[in-house]
């Protein structure tokens, strides 16, 4: 009777010992792979900012051409040259492309009310000043 519960007692020992190893299930990875679409995600999207290019609302409307990019005020921002032929500046903040387009979260009435960057607007040619005789 002894020699029983000893060895039923080593047998019960054994098989909580080796539980944990076969409730695993040796199929399954223990680190899931990422699905397509969250590595996706994790990639930045690229742009290309080519000059000349179309900017437009998020409505769709034209604000104007692409001139290029500057660091100011409010930190980084596109130069974009409206229907007026003045040059003014829309936030980078949510820009998008679309094709080769590029779609900004500024409106018309945005962009018609910032102020025209300076040194951009042509310059009016300056009279002569008057020859004056040298004093002897």
């Amino acid at each position: 009777m002894i020699r029983k519960t000893a060895l039923l007692t080593g047998i019960a020992g054994a098989f909580l010992f080796a539980a944990p190893v076969l409730a695993q299930d040796a199929t399954t990875p223990q680190t899931p792979e990422p699905a397509p679409a969250e590595a996706a995600a994790a990639q930045p999207q690229s742009l290309t900012l080519t000059p000349g290019a179309a900017v437009k609302s998020t409505d769709g409307s034209e604000l104007g051409k692409l001139v290029g990019a500057q660091n100011g005020a409010s930190g980084q921002e596109l130069t974009v040259r409206g229907a007026d032929g003045a040059v003014r500046p829309v936030p980078v903040a949510g820009i998008r492309q679309d094709g080769a387009d590029i779609i900004v979260n500024a409106s018309l009435s945005d962009f018609q009310s910032a102020a025209p960057i300076g040194g951009d607007a042509p310059a009016e040619p300056a009279e002569p000043a008057a020859a004056t005789e040298p004093a002897v």
